[in-house]
C-alpha cells in the first residue's frame, strides 16, 4: 500500500535555499515516486484561521512506515535544510488504500487539499463527511486520500482528504455547485479548514512559485 506526502508551503523568507533543495533534493528521494503536484498555480478556496498557501506539492510514495524511515534519515535531513531554513511549511505523509491515480487518469488534474485544522462540533463535521460524496454525482472526481493514517512532518494540523478532478474548470465546478454549497455548511459549522486548489504537473526550477522570488509576497486573498 503506498502513501502520500502531502506539503503545503505557507511562508518563504529564503528563496535561494529553496531553490537548492529543489535542485539538489531529488538525488535522495526513493526511487520510483510518483510527483503530482510541485509548486505550480495554486490558490486558496477556504481559510478559516486566515492561512496562506504559497505552493503544494502531492507525491506518491513507498509504504508509510518506509517513507517515515527515510523522512527521518541522515540523508533527507541534510538535504531539506535549506527548504526548512526560514520557510514554513505543513507537511503531512498519509496512507491511501485506493490505486494510485496516476494509473487511471488522463491528463494533468487538478487537486483540491482540505486540512483540519481545528474540530469544533463532531456532529456537524460528521455529518458533511456522510454527504459529501454525493456531492461528486456528475463531477469527474476520484479521491485519492479519504481519513487514511496520518502522521504530521512539520508543522500542525492533519490531512482529512484530497479530492482529485481531471481538470482546474472540474474542481472549480464541483466547489461552486449548489450540491456542494449545501453541505460545506456543515464542513464550516464543523470544524476549521484549510482548503487549496492546486494544478497537478512538474515545473522546471525557475518556473516554481514565482511570487515568491519577493520574500514576504502576498497571499491571494480566501475564498469564502
Amino acid at each position: 500500500m503506498s502513501s502520500y506526502l502531502v506539503y503545503i508551503c505557507q511562508a518563504v523568507k529564503n528563496r535561494a535555499g529553496l531553490e537548492r533543495y529543489w535542485q539538489e533534493a531529488p538525488a535522495v528521494y526513493p526511487q520510483n515516486i510518483d510527483v503530482l503536484v510541485a509548486y505550480g498555480p495554486s490558490e486558496v478556496l477556504d481559510a478559516d484561521l486566515d492561512e496562506r498557501v504559497e505552493g503544494v506539492v502531492i507525491a506518491e510514495f513507498p509504504p508509510f512506515e518506509q517513507t517515515v524511515e527515510w523522512f527521518h534519515g541522515d540523508a533527507y535531513v541534510q538535504a531539506r535544510k535549506g527548504r526548512t531554513n526560514g520557510n514554513e511549511y505543513l507537511g503531512v505523509v498519509v496512507e491511501s488504500g485506493v490505486a494510485p491515480i496516476s494509473k487511471r487518469s488522463a491528463g494533468t488534474p487538478a487537486y483540491v487539499v482540505f486540512v483540519c485544522r481545528e474540530i469544533v462540533d463532531q456532529k456537524e463535521l460528521n455529518t458533511y463527511r456522510q454527504r459529501v460524496n454525493g456531492t461528486l454525482v456528475g463531477h469527474p472526481a476520484q479521491v485519492l486520500i479519504d481519513h487514511g493514517r496520518f502522521l504530521i512532518l512539520e508543522g500542525q494540523g492533519p490531512v482529512e482528504g484530497v479530492t482529485v478532478f481531471p481538470s482546474r474548470d472540474a474542481a472549480r465546478s464541483w466547489y461552486d455547485s449548489m450540491a456542494y454549497r449545501e453541505v460545506r455548511q456543515h464542513r464550516k459549522m464543523g470544524a476549521k479548514y484549510l482548503v487549496a486548489l492546486a494544478e497537478g504537473g512538474v515545473p522546471p526550477v525557475e518556473q516554481r512559485m514565482p511570487h515568491t522570488r519577493a520574500a514576504g509576497s502576498a497571499a491571494p486573498p480566501a475564498r469564502r
